[in-house]
């Protein structure tokens, strides 16, 4: 955020905070204050991939699914067992 860079690596930046914090930042800075940006986010707090432009997943180091969250679950393979 300080550096003002076209391209954001966020690794699991939500996994020190408690759910209330992490929901701030995530819509508050993520989502709103890099918007304009693009925003590679790693995480393992499912709840915020319906907000995510494209989600990818993967397994054992390779892309197993991509797409946008409602295509994924639509298409009811391993990362919509993930989400349920």
């Amino acid at each position: 955020m300080y550096s003002d860079r076209d391209i954001i690596l966020l690794d699991d930046p939500l996994s020190a905070v408690d759910a209330h914090v992490g929901k701030h930042i995530f819509f508050e800075c993520i989502k709103k204050e890099l918007a304009e940006k693009t925003v590679l986010f790693v995480t393992h707090q499912l709840q915020y991939l319906k907000d995510c432009d494209e989600v990818i997943m993967l397994k054992n180091g390779r892309i197993a699914e991509k797409g946008k969250h409602d295509d994924l679950m639509t298409h009811k393979r391993e990362y919509a067992e993930l989400i349920k």
